[in-house]
């Protein structure tokens, strides 16, 4: 069987050109041991689910390998993120704890392939993150709090780690709706028209209107929402956040701006 019609072969070929030798046959094992939902590789990050479960075994070219590649996703996260030195600096050291020296392979060994290995890793540094952002936020007293640089650390690090993703998930979902769908935001959210005016405007009732605005919009957060959980491999209270402080009413009348 060719490298191509073999996935696990072709991942450890993709592995072997950055100088990690996967154990094929053991790392088969591992994926035939897996749930049955689990065990299909159509959907799986399969180069990525080998060299974390490489790493897993203590295997030093993939510990060097995820280093140098992966791990610095979590590093240009926490830079974007604005933090202190000292908490990002913090964030780090826990994260490689958590990577590398947790028995069983720690929380490598929790990665299952469905997202890009790159996202995993700096969803989970920015998690924790904004946890110890909160906690110390919750932590300062008002006299302290005047001597912070940044008193909105959750607004920030939410905005500078996931603006870029969160405004392409943003423009993916508006073009996702109907061209009635767009029409209204526009009006509503750019025009400045009330629920009255639309309702003249389109010859309908004030409350198929009012439900029409409040339908679409609904129908835009939910597709942001959706796409942000896919790409960014975070939980659900992380991605409402990102939409909630990103200024979804802001940001849309931006967009809207830029598609007239």
């Amino acid at each position: 069987m060719t490298a191509a019609a073999d996935p696990v072969r072709a991942a450890a070929e993709a592995l072997a050109a950055h100088g990690v030798v996967l154990d094929v046959e053991g790392f088969r094992r591992v994926l035939a041991s897996r749930p049955p939902e689990r065990q299909g590789a159509a959907n799986l990050h399969l180069v990525d689910l080998a060299l974390a479960w490489a790493y897993s075994q203590g295997n030093v070219a993939a510990i060097v390998h995820f280093e140098r590649v992966y791990f610095s996703h979590a590093v240009r996260a926490l830079r974007r993120m604005k933090l202190s030195e000292t908490l990002a600096d913090d964030v780090l050291g826990w994260l490689r704890l958590e990577l590398f020296a947790r028995p069983g392979g720690g929380l490598m060994s929790t990665y299952t392939g469905r997202g890009d290995l790159g996202s995993w890793v700096r969803a989970i540094a920015v998690h924790e993150a904004l946890k110890r952002a909160r906690r110390q936020s919750r932590e300062v007293t008002p006299d302290a709090a005047a001597d912070l640089p940044v008193p909105d650390t959750g607004l920030v690090a939410v905005r500078g780690a996931y603006g870029a993703e969160f405004t392409r998930a943003l423009d993916a979902s508006f073009r996702a709706l109907t061209t009635q769908q767009r029409n209204l935001l526009r009006q509503y959210f750019l025009d400045g028209l009330t629920i009255d005016m639309l309702a003249r405007l389109h010859d309908v009732h004030r409350a198929t209107a009012a439900r029409w605005v409040a339908a679409a919009r609904t129908e835009l957060v939910d597709n942001v929402r959706s796409r942000l959980t896919e790409e960014l491999a975070l939980n659900e209270s992380d991605v409402d956040e990102v939409i909630t402080l990103s200024n979804l009413r802001e940001s849309l009348s931006q967009l809207l701006r830029r598609t007239r």
